[in-house]
């Protein structure tokens, strides 16, 4: 898996790889992609960042899991694609 280091973004050490960050996404890839499975077995919510400040263009950023249990807390599944 690749991880996305944007600039100003955390160092690569100190990034989390999150599936499917590398992927461009247009506006209604990335709303689609806002409520995703976690590998914990819960639900999470993705962010997305846009790519170099381009409104049209984003990347997962950061998944933040709503179920309190062990385990990665990172998407199951890259985007879906249409």
């Amino acid at each position: 898996m690749t991880v996305a280091v944007r600039a100003g973004g955390p160092r690569a050490a100190e990034a989390s790889p999150v599936i499917g960050d590398a992927e461009v996404l247009d506006r209604v890839q990335r709303d689609a992609d806002r409520v995703v499975l976690c590998r914990c077995g819960g639900a999470g919510r993705v962010a997305h960042a846009p790519v170099n400040g381009d409104g049209e263009r984003y990347v997962r950023d950061t998944c933040t899991c709503t179920w309190d249990r062990p385990g990665p807390h990172e998407p199951r599944l890259p985007p879906r694609r249409r």
